[in-house]
């Protein structure tokens, strides 16, 4: 009889073969007499529990034995046969080859039943083999090395008689025509000294003697009125002591513990002070936190508490909603980011008497950055207060930080008793909670059953009081919802997570219906400067999505983190605000300990060249002396490698000076590479779907409702079938055209308020294009992007400009000798696309793709992209950045290398590769030439005609080469 031990010996000893010995292929013995090994039965008690653990065995299953095929590059034989027995039961029957041929089986009422009892078995049979762990995880290691993606071509290009005339006229009609404009300077370049204005200002009108006094008598007779039903709080006993330090005091640190009153009094107590001395109109006090929707809740309850309507003395400012002060005398609260646009226009922030940074212990990119401009700013204003606030902050850190300038107090909080209980087996039982899974070799575990399963009980056996459950990112909040959702229930689910509008965020503030309790599923966004007066009941799941640059992978990665104890604090202090809480940390109390005091700096954890680009706004000096200067600064490794990217993306020279590019896109409130990408656009003709695009990368916000990830894939497919980007370009255009001509959605898959978010906030980006001078007219309803219909092919051009990333795509042979493809990166990291993706299992179509910073990092050294687009041979080379060379094979072909510190190899003959290097450096110098001069020159010149009329003579090239 047939050994099978033996067998799977062959085919150890065949794997240790090289894999480029192609000519070996492994063959399957056949021998009639050979019968699988005995099938594989389990308990019932066995199958109870393995049913409680996983909701989706057969799911299990699938997946296991795909990821064993995508790594391992072997057939696994995984296959379910079904069919109907006499009984007219169904019979279920699941054979594997891998890791040892195997048979279950199993008889049930319904087909999905018999499923799900042969899947049971095989979960239990593949951890006794010890290949899938407690949490149905797998327990496989890729016996791949990564793949050198210079080693051989990944594309062709052969160009048409016809292509090569055309590129030949081009760079002929440029050498001739337009190239002697360049360099004889014949263009008439005008200066423009006009002020460009920026809708985000904040600036009082001129107000005379009358008006000052008149404002101040109205500030003082306000402090003589008795504010009824203004609840006392700690921070209260405090007021006189805080306001001689103030006083006193360039800087004052404030350390107020969850419930003192900081955020609310201190503004109120500096007005109260300056009011009584009649001198209030001189009092305009600027409050910023991290996050839009605390400006918006503590604008309100400020004016709340002076029983005023919002814009007289209490206003806020965030993105694309503002409600200001009409008059002098005010409190501001706003985001982080526009105090941050302020100071590019007044460094001294004269227009202000104190600026407050509340939550500054949140160490976002944002406030990094405003603590050290606002501690310049004090050196321009000598009449400028800084006030720094926040509930955990590290206050010797920030006193090192300013010295001896800075003063601090601490402030003890009030919360009403909260009864804090960690996860353990005994409160588990309690809880009726049998899958206690939260971790896996340390890090934080995905378990939506467990929260959903204590948001029930919770409902089940307490009082009323709304449920508050902190998350990691919105698709646990998309599962939390739809278990929830799964039976009747009585629940009113709402969500807090910055891809919502403002006006969707402060929806969780409302009251439960009668009789329903109120469920909050959140992020961190909803962990400080925010009371949601009837959460009783607190759920800390201890984790968080940490967004972080993996220089190894090429990639930007979404990873799921435990929080610092300071995080978990904050959360629990959300239960106690307004009546005694309960708050349930679903991980243990050894969990806990193990977490760090405080959270890690987000400008550790990030890509700098945003914020190294912004500061330079700021100050010409070199970026390791920049940043140097700020309260936690990132290493040396992390701002050179930012540098290079910069220098490499053309917008920093090697002097670290803005180039024109970098001036061009400085002020830009997105990453570098979108706004290289966006200025390229406006001179390839393609502006209006670019910014569409750039407007959805940035605003991190989902244009679907209620969709799953293949139903969203195939209304994209719709609009494009090769590029996530366009889809999106092409469907919002469609909805535009509808809205403005029916002022209706008919497509209920689509989100409504999202879409109408990227409409303003492309209205709002046109600004910045008007104000870098690359469009005539900042309002984008009275004229065309381009004048002309936008040139979509060349999306990809522009693309690949900006983003300076691609992915390959990579043939290998099976070792049953069939030939497959998967894609790689240019870090020779495999990569895989989302199922929302247009591109999802499209591995044989698509040579190139390119995308942006996005993906997550999944187990056995592969990375998952959301979004790419496909690009084609040729305008990779044309438009990819670097320097770009070629190494002969002797056999009339060419491997082009484009350098950036990266390989791409893709074979052309020597005389196409010589016509596409004289195309590729026309591109290149003209457009440096347009990055320079665009909307400098006299529109009536001559020359200005011929330059545009070589523009559209351009762009046509260019639609007609990647013509299919």
């Amino acid at each position: 009889m047939f050994n099978i031990r033996s067998f799977i010996g062959l085919q150890n000893v065949i794997s240790r073969f090289p894999t480029t010995q192609r000519h070996l292929k492994l063959i399957y013995p056949h021998f009639s007499t050979v019968q699988p090994v005995s099938e594989y039965k389990i308990s019932d008690e066995d199958i109870t529990r393995l049913k409680r653990k996983f909701a989706s065995p057969r799911n299990i299953i699938s997946n296991f034995y795909n990821q064993v095929e995508r790594t391992q590059n072997i057939k696994t034989g995984c296959h379910f046969g079904f069919n109907k027995n006499k009984k007219n039961q169904w019979n279920c029957k699941l054979s594997v080859q891998w890791p040892n041929p195997i048979v279950f089986s199993s008889v049930a009422t319904t087909k999905a039943k018999a499923g799900e009892l042969v899947s049971l078995n095989a979960i239990q049979w593949l951890q006794d083999m010890e290949k899938l762990d407690h949490s149905g995880k797998p327990l496989i290691v890729s016996n791949k090395q990564r793949i050198d993606v210079a080693t051989s071509p990944i594309a062709s290009i052969d160009l048409s008689e016809q292509s090569v005339k055309l590129i030949s006229s081009l760079v002929k009609k440029y050498n001739q025509e337009i190239k002697p404009l360049i360099n004889k300077g014949k263009l008439a370049l005008i200066e423009d000294g006009e002020n460009n204005e920026d809708e985000l200002n904040f600036v009082l009108p001129s107000f005379s003697h009358f008006d000052y006094t008149n404002r101040n008598e109205y500030l003082y007779k306000k402090t003589t009125q008795t504010l009824s039903g203004l609840v006392q709080l700690p921070i209260d006993n405090y007021e006189l002591d805080l306001l001689e330090m103030i006083e006193n005091n360039r800087i004052t640190i404030i350390k107020g513990e969850p419930g003192c009153g900081k955020s609310t009094r201190v503004p109120n107590f500096i007005m109260k002070k300056w009011s009584q001395e009649r001198k209030g109109s001189e009092c305009n006090i600027y409050v910023t936190q991290p996050r839009r929707i605390s400006a918006l809740t503590l604008a309100n309850r400020v004016a709340e508490e002076r029983s005023e309507e919002l814009g007289n003395v209490v206003g806020f400012q965030v993105r694309l909603k503002q409600i200001l002060p009409r008059k002098p005398g005010s409190i501001v609260f706003a985001s982080s980011g526009i105090l941050l646009q302020k100071l590019q226009a007044d460094p001294g922030l004269r227009e202000f008497s104190h600026v407050i940074i509340d939550e500054a212990h949140e160490q976002d990119i944002n406030t990094e950055i405003l603590l050290m401009l606002t501690k310049n700013a004090l050196q321009l204003n000598d009449k400028l207060k800084l006030i720094i606030m926040s509930a955990t902050l590290n206050a010797e850190h920030f006193q090192n930080y300013y010295g001896s300038s800075a003063t601090t107090i601490e402030i003890p909080g009030f919360t009403h008793p909260v009864k804090t209980q960690f996860l353990s087996k005994q409160l588990a039982r309690e809880w009726g909670i049998y899958d206690t899974t939260v971790e896996e070799n340390g890090k934080p575990y995905w378990n939506p059953q467990l929260a959903a399963n204590m948001i029930k009980w919770i409902h089940k056996n307490k009082s009323p009081g709304a449920i508050l459950c902190f998350v990691s990112g919105w698709q646990d909040i998309i599962d939390m919802n739809k278990l929830l959702q799964q039976r009747p229930h009585n629940f009113d689910i709402m969500f807090a997570h910055s891809k919502l509008t403002p006006e969707k965020q402060i929806e969780i503030m409302k009251p439960a219906s009668d009789g329903r309790r109120k469920v909050i599923l959140a992020t961190n966004i909803a962990e400080t400067s925010i009371t949601i007066n009837d959460v009783v009941y607190v759920i800390d799941t201890g984790m968080q999505n940490i967004s972080s640059w993996n220089a190894e992978k090429g990639i930007k990665l979404l990873d799921r983190c435990w929080v610092s104890q300071a995080n978990a604090k904050q959360r629990r202090g959300r239960a106690g605000r307004t009546q005694p809480g309960e708050c349930y940390h679903l991980y243990t109390l050894d969990r806990f300990n193990t977490f760090s005091e405080y959270p890690t700096p987000e400008i550790q954890l990030t890509p700098l060249e945003h914020t190294i680009i912004t500061l330079k706004i700021h100050s010409q000096d070199k970026a390791k002396v920049v940043l140097s200067k700020l309260l936690n600064s990132p290493s040396l490794e992390t701002i050179d490698i930012a540098v290079s990217e910069l220098q490499l993306l053309g917008a920093l020279d090697k002097e670290e000076k803005l180039t024109a590019l970098g001036k061009r896109i400085a002020a830009f409130p997105f990453d570098p590479c979108l706004s290289k990408a966006l200025v390229h656009s406006v001179f390839l003709k393609c502006l209006d779907s670019t910014l569409t695009i750039i407007t959805y990368l940035s605003s991190n916000v989902n244009i679907f409702r209620d969709t799953t990830a293949a139903d969203s894939r195939i209304i994209k497919k719709k609009y494009s079938t090769c590029s996530d980007h366009l889809a999106v370009a092409k469907l919002f255009s469609e909805w535009n055209s509808t809205q403005n001509r029916y002022n209706n959605n008919s497509n209920t898959s689509l989100s409504n308020n999202n879409l109408i978010l990227i409409n303003k906030l492309k209205n709002l980006f046109t600004q910045h294009l008007y104000n870098s001078m690359l469009i005539e007219n900042k309002d984008m309803n009275n004229f065309n992007l381009n004048s002309e219909k936008s040139l979509d092919q060349l999306i990809p051009a522009v693309l690949i400009s900006g983003f300076g990333n691609l992915v390959f795509r990579r043939s290998f042979m099976r070792r049953n000798g069939r030939l497959d493809y998967s894609f790689i990166n240019d870090a020779g990291i495999k990569v895989i696309q989302h199922s929302e993706s247009v591109n999802y299992n499209k591995d044989k179509e698509n040579e190139l793709l390119t995308y942006f910073r996005e993906g997550r990092a999944l187990d056995h050294d592969v990375v998952m992209l959301n979004k790419s687009s496909y690009v084609p041979p040729t305008l990779a080379v044309l438009f990819f950045n670097g320097q770009a060379s070629f190494k002969h094979d002797g056999h009339n072909n060419c491997l082009i290398y484009i350098q950036n510190g990266k390989r791409v190899n893709i074979s052309c003959s020597k005389g196409d590769w010589e016509t596409l290097l004289s195309l590729r450096n026309v591109i290149r110098n003209f457009i440096d030439f347009l990055m320079e001069t665009y909307g400098h020159y006299e529109s009536n010149d001559q020359s200005y005609d011929d330059i545009m009329n070589f523009r559209d003579s351009m762009c046509s090239v260019l639609c007609k080469l990647v013509e299919k």
